[in-house]
């Protein structure tokens, strides 16, 4: 089994505003409202690639339920803790003149050293039955930015292969905890290394760096540029499809899902990586946080190029 962890989830509301201008007001048509946070999103993914999966967490007041019912109306099995306050609400705007997208990303809810207490012991009753862990997101209110790598450190003792997707102190204390692998884009590799990365062989050197310091695997995700991935001797660049993007929201999280569902699997890494960069196309050319099937990522797998970095 595979159990996704997300410590701050979101209603995800995506809206389309012709022309958005800031300071006046604006109208728009609310093209979708799905449970989203990163976590939520893998979670998601995963269920439509056959996997079996278990979804962990945080979640309050009536955004949560509606979080539950969405994921129970998918089939994934549930064990949140709740906490008190309200899950909150992230809003995507959609500028259809421009072709511009602007995010409004609320904090979350506050959480508790009793709240995280829990959320530990739930972590020590779920690793000895998954196979993969998945720890995806921002953390919430009162969070101390060490809990990815506590978490990481319960799951790894009971032998599940841990990923990590986050950002910021998050991460660096995460990858300390030596998760399988991260997946983090361009800007928070620039943001934990301190320098500029432009080319394929500075992004490759970065990611070597990086899994010196913990992790095995690294995907290092370029938009609609493509992704870097390293992993032993592998040191690769993916080429995307071409496709039609109608919301990149969950794109990174199709992409950790495949990875999680590779491991599983047991597919090689330039498997996996191709893989996941068909599934990060398949899932931006469908509106809002809606992710494309296991049909749908096979059907692109060919159209992606790796090619491999001179170091």
């Amino acid at each position: 089994m595979i159990a996704t962890v997300t410590l701050n989830p979101a209603v995800d509301q995506s809206v389309t505003v012709r022309g958005f201008e800031i300071g006046k007001t604006n109208r728009g048509e609310v093209d979708c409202v799905d449970a989203g946070g990163k976590g939520i999103n893998v979670a998601k993914a995963l269920k439509r690639l056959g996997s079996t999966v278990c979804a962990l967490g945080l979640l309050a007041g009536s955004n949560g339920r509606f979080i539950l019912d969405a994921l129970s109306a998918e089939g994934i099995p549930t064990d949140f803790i709740q906490v008190p306050g309200e899950t909150r609400v992230n809003l995507k705007i959609h500028d259809s003149e421009r072709g511009a997208e602007t995010e409004l990303n609320e904090p979350g809810f506050h959480v508790t050293a009793e709240h995280l207490e829990e959320l530990r012991r739930k972590i020590e009753a779920h690793a000895p039955q998954c196979a993969v862990m998945v720890f995806s997101g921002s953390l919430p209110l009162g969070a101390p930015p060490e809990i990815f790598a506590d978490l990481i450190r319960i799951a790894k003792a009971h032998g599940a292969k841990c990923i990590l997707d986050t950002a910021g102190p998050g991460l660096k204390l995460g990858l300390a905890a030596g998760p399988f692998l991260i997946k983090p884009n361009r800007a928070e590799v620039e943001d934990l290394l301190k320098r500029a990365l432009g080319t394929r062989r500075e992004l490759v050197e970065a990611a070597r760096v990086l899994t010196s310091m913990g992790c095995e695997q690294i995907l290092i995700s370029l938009g609609a540029e493509g992704a870097v991935g390293v992993a032993g001797n592998d040191a690769l660049f993916a080429h995307p499809p071409a496709v039609k993007v109608r919301s990149s929201v969950g794109a990174g999280d199709t992409m950790v899902a495949v990875m999680a569902y590779a491991a599983v699997m047991g597919l090689s890494f330039r498997q996996a990586f191709r893989m996941a960069v068909a599934a990060s196309a398949a899932t931006v050319a469908m509106e809002g946080t809606k992710v494309a099937d296991l049909a749908a990522v096979q059907a692109l797998i060919p159209q992606v190029n790796l090619e491999d970095v001179d170091e």
